[in-house]
């Protein structure tokens, strides 16, 4: 029961940072407050694969795209948030929803694809960034009573991450804003690691049982647009978080 509601809280949308504008999501769309505006998604094809990407419209002009990767356990819609750019264009997104079960537990992540969308409200074939921004995964650690024991009846790791986009006022560079990307992952029960065998750990004691932030995984990065490249770069790389947002 206290991992659902650890789950819940963490798969709730994050509050949107400073710079980017709210949008009320609803079914396939996500609409300004005054509703003139709404993000939808069209499906196109990209090395084989289908590839969902935003549009923006009218209401009525809207059309209505398909939300799941066939074959896939998968669903994608528009990101609740919007930047708007100095050239009248956007920066509009993409939320990958990946979900998985494992034997006695499971895993959820959202990617965020961020996408630049001329001022008639098309977009790149490609995105300019792409960033985990949710992730809750439970993994079974317990199979035996000695496991029990040993692990002092708490029988699940459980990871948590959260990734938050806000904009640097009045800073551009590559003719797009500069955004700035803060993380926060955590780790229950302290110690625990998706890449190894906590049946090969020493039993867990009372001060073990505490959710513990990751350092590692914890972190702040700025991201510059490269126009030679054509997407958004850190200023420094980011390190490999999958324990927490690959399902």
């Amino acid at each position: 029961m206290i991992f659902l509601l650890a789950l819940i809280a963490i798969l709730q949308s994050p509050p949107l940072g400073g710079g980017i504008e709210p949008l009320p999501l609803a079914d396939d769309r996500a609409c300004t407050a005054d509703g003139t505006l709404c993000v939808g998604l069209t499906q196109q094809a990209r090395d084989g694969e289908p590839a969902f990407t935003p549009v923006i419209r009218a209401p009525d002009a809207l059309p209505t795209g398909p939300k799941e990767a066939s074959g896939e356990v998968e669903t994608y819609r528009p990101w609740d948030g919007l930047i708007r750019l100095s050239d009248g264009g956007f920066l509009a997104g993409v939320e990958k929803d990946a979900s998985s079960l494992y034997s006695g537990g499971s895993g959820h992540a959202i990617e965020l694809r961020l996408y630049r969308l001329d001022a008639e409200g098309d977009a790149a074939s490609a995105p300019v960034l792409s960033v985990p921004i949710q992730g809750a995964v439970m993994i079974r650690a317990c199979f035996t009573e000695e496991d029990m024991k040993r692990r002092a009846e708490a029988c699940h790791d459980n990871y948590s991450f959260k990734g938050v986009l806000t904009v640097e006022a009045g800073v551009e560079e590559g003719g797009l804003p500069v955004l700035t990307y803060e993380t926060t992952a955590t780790a229950y029960p302290r110690g625990a690691s998706r890449s190894e065998d906590s049946s090969e750990k020493p039993p867990l004691k009372p001060a073990d049982l505490v959710t513990a932030r990751d350092p590692r995984c914890s972190f702040s990065r700025r991201f510059a647009f490269d126009a030679k490249t054509g997407e958004y770069q850190p200023n420094s790389p980011l390190p490999d978080c999958s324990d927490y947002t690959v399902p």
